[in-house]
C-alpha cells in the first residue's frame, strides 16, 4: 500500500530516514483507527520493535504478543492481522533493509536465505535483547531529530542490531518444538502468559496467580515459558519495565524515583543498577542522551 498525503495511514506511518540501504520509519496506530485491524500486506521485508503491546496474526500462522521484548518479522506482501492489548495501539519503529543486506547477514546462520530474498524470513517474531533495544533507540532519536543525519552511524548500528536480533530469532527457532496446552481452543499457554504479564507488568504478580490465570500448573508454565521465551517469568517483566523506563525517561518534569516506583520497583537504587546492569548505562545518563 502506497501512503500518500491523502491516505488514512499518512500520519500514522512515517518515513524519518531514508538511503539506499537502509528506510527507518514510524508506527504510530491508534486502536480506534481504520487500519488498526488490518493495514494490509508489508510493502517491504520489515523488522520492527514494538514499544506497546499488540496481538499479532500472520495470514496462515497463530496469534502472537509482540510487546516492547519482541521484534517481529514480516516479509514483503506478508499479510496479517491485529488485536488490540494495549489502550494506545500499536506504536513501534520499523527497519526495512535493502534485500542482499538481509540475505548476507541471515546467510551466516542459513545458507539458503542467500537463495530467499524475495522472501527472507522464515520466523514471525523472536526474542529482542536490551542492548539492541537501547541502540535502536537512539538512532531512530537520532534521525528523528537531527536535520541531517549521520549515516554512516545509522547504517552501521542498524546492521550490527539487525546480526544481534536475528541471532538470538535464530537460536530459538533451533529449539525443541514445544507445544504447550491450549487455552479455550486459541491461544496457548505461554502467549496467554505473555498477554497477562504484558498487561500488569507493574503489579507484583505471583508465579501461582499467572498459572491458575492461564490455566496450566506452575511447573509447566515456568518450563515452556523460558523454553518458548529464553526468559524466567521474573526476567520477562523486569525487561518490559525497563523498556517502558525508555519511554518515561524523556519526560523531564518526572525524577527517576517517581519512574521506579510507578514501573514496580522497590526504590529509586534497585530501578537503577537494574538498569545499569541491563543497558550498560545509569537511567539518568540515558536521559542525558535522549
Amino acid at each position: 500500500m502506497t501512503v500518500t498525503a491523502e491516505s488514512p495511514r499518512h500520519q500514522i506511518d512515517v518515513v524519518v530516514f531514508a538511503s539506499p540501504l537502509l528506510r527507518v520509519g514510524r508506527w504510530r496506530c491508534p486502536a480506534d483507527h481504520p487500519d488498526f485491524l488490518d493495514s494490509g500486506p508489508a510493502s517491504d521485508a520489515l523488522f520492527v520493535f514494538p514499544r506497546q503491546s499488540v496481538w499479532i496474526q500472520h495470514a496462515g500462522g497463530r496469534p502472537f504478543v509482540a510487546d516492547p521484548n519482541t521484534v517481529t518479522y514480516y516479509n514483503k506482501g506478508q499479510r496479517y492481522r491485529r488485536r488490540q492489548l494495549s489502550e494506545r495501539g500499536d506504536h513501534g519503529e520499523w527497519y526495512a533493509v535493502a534485500p542482499e543486506a538481509i540475505a548476507d547477514t541471515l546467510a551466516v546462520h542459513e545458507p539458503a536465505a542467500i537463495d530467499r530474498v524475495e522472501r527472507p524470513f522464515r520466523f514471525t517474531h523472536g526474542p529482542g535483547d536490551a542492548g539492541s533495544y537501547l541502540r535502536q533507540r537512539l538512532v531512530f532519536e537520532h534521525v528523528s531529530r537531527e536535520a541531517e543525519p549521520d549515516q554512516l552511524f545509522v547504517e552501521e548500528t542498524m546492521l550490527s542490531v539487525f546480526g544481534a536480533v536475528t541471532r538470538l530469532a535464530y537460536q530459538r527457532d533451533r529449539q525443541p518444538v514445544v507445544t504447550p496446552r491450549r487455552r479455550r481452543g486459541e491461544v496457548d499457554a505461554v502467549e496467554a502468559a505473555r498477554d497477562l504479564i504484558t498487561r500488569r507488568f507493574r503489579h507484583n504478580l505471583s508465579l501461582s496467580a499467572i498459572a491458575r490465570e492461564v490455566e496450566t500448573s506452575v511447573f509447566h508454565l515456568s518450563r515452556l515459558f523460558h523454553a518458548r521465551t529464553g526468559f524466567s517469568l521474573h526476567a520477562y517483566r523486569n525487561q518490559l519495565r525497563l523498556r517502558v523506563a525508555l519511554e518515561r525517561l524523556g519526560e523531564r518534569d518526572i525524577d527517576l524515583t517517581e519512574i521506579a516506583l510507578d514501573l514496580g520497583f522497590s526504590s529509586h537504587s534497585h530501578f537503577t543498577e537494574t538498569f545499569r546492569r541491563n543497558f550498560g548505562h545509569t537511567p539518568s545518563a540515558v536521559r542525558r542522551i535522549l
